[in-house]
């Protein structure tokens, strides 16, 4: 048995070259905790979480003060009753939110560290038979310069890198200025692509939706993502009986049981689980199970580095996000030594161990907070 040793964690801050924005926030920056576990034998491995703009600090004493304490010393390799104890323990504190996402980290290193002491890449180490997984580009995000024009380049960019599918922002403007948006995103791809849209919480009622998914419902949209803010549940689930776009939320939300209600009341074609929100690798595995019993289809939100090991090992995964580090809208690639290999839009795993890169310390220590 190898027991857990240490546990070590550090925050980054990137800077964006300019800043950028969505429907109801700007970015400037994005922070990052970065973990690493090291067990009793001298093995060790990496996790990592996002803490949006400003929560880096306070994420890595929660790994330093709080999840440490009561994780070094246990057998590293016991999964599900390690973060059973850990969330059990911290349950006052947080049960969404910061804490989940600082377990999330945690529970990423333990499983990385156990895939590279046995040699393998995580998603091998998972069962997964996929080394090909599909990508989609993500952006729109809002920016100086003509917004529907910004949209179109974009899109020219990331064809030229390969690309079929495309997800952009929406929410911010006027419902007709975001229709011409999704029209230059709509002429701009390949006749057959997927577009998807993102509203990152913009609306607080269903009607309000419910006009903008019929405005944009001619461009042959694959999913309306995220139109109310996460807790309302049952929002999403009138919308999702009366749209005419199929819905996708899931990105903030944690844990099998939030989850199960979703499915439960039927609030989303389309779940979009982070592994870095939502408890991590083993958590993120149960609700792709759930969600294959219900007959819905898992994307999940972000970290492509990740998400495309796990997406090997679940069937009902249709596809990853992904960031070209050149776009300066998700920047993690930054802190990486070796960036996720994507090729005509697949993301392309190696036999590399664990995650299958390590973070870059000259990158650590230029963006330490």
């Amino acid at each position: 048995m190898t027991q857990v040793r240490e546990l070590r964690a550090t925050t980054v801050r990137v800077p964006l070259r300019q800043p950028t924005a969505f429907s109801t926030r700007s970015v400037s920056h994005r922070e990052y905790v970065l973990v690493e576990l090291v067990g009793d034998d001298g093995s060790t491995g990496i996790g990592y979480a996002y803490a949006g703009t400003s929560g880096g600090v306070w994420l890595a004493r929660c790994v330093d003060e709080l999840v440490a304490p009561l994780l070094v010393g246990r057998d590293a390799d016991a999964f599900a009753e390690n973060w059973d104890a850990l969330y059990r323990e911290l349950l006052l504190l947080g049960r969404r939110g910061a804490v989940l996402r600082a377990l999330s980290a945690v529970d990423v290193a333990a499983w990385d560290r156990a895939a590279r002491a046995a040699g393998e890449p995580l998603w091998r180490f998972l069962g997964g038979t996929r080394a090909e997984i599909p990508a989609y580009a993500s952006g729109g995000y809002y920016r100086d310069g003509d917004a529907v024009a910004n949209v179109r380049t974009e899109v020219e960019r990331y064809r030229a890198r390969g690309f079929h599918d495309y997800k952009m922002k929406v929410g911010r403007l006027s419902l007709d200025e975001e229709v011409e948006r999704v029209r230059a995103a709509r002429e701009a791809l390949a006749p057959d692509a997927r577009l998807a849209l993102d509203a990152n919480n913009a609306w607080t009622d269903v009607d309000t939706a419910l006009r903008a998914a019929e405005a944009f419902a001619p461009f042959e949209i694959w999913w309306l993502e995220e139109p109310f803010l996460p807790d309302d549940v049952a929002a999403h689930a009138e919308l999702a009986q009366r749209s005419p776009i199929p819905i996708a939320t899931g990105e903030i939300e944690a844990t099998r049981w939030a989850f199960a209600d979703i499915l439960r009341q039927r609030a989303a074609a389309i779940l979009q689980q982070d592994a870095g929100v939502c408890g991590g690798v083993g958590i993120w595995l149960e609700i792709a199970r759930d969600a294959a019993a219900a007959g819905v289809d898992v994307a999940p939100h972000w970290h492509a580095n990740l998400h495309a090991h796990l997406a090997s090992a679940a069937e009902n995964c249709v596809c990853i996000e992904y960031f070209a580090l050149e776009e300066d809208v998700y920047n993690f690639e930054a802190l990486v030594s070796s960036p996720l290999r994507v090729e005509n839009g697949f993301a392309i795993l190696g036999d590399a161990p664990g995650l299958g890169f390590d973070f870059d310390p000259g990158a650590v220590a230029r963006y330490r907070c």
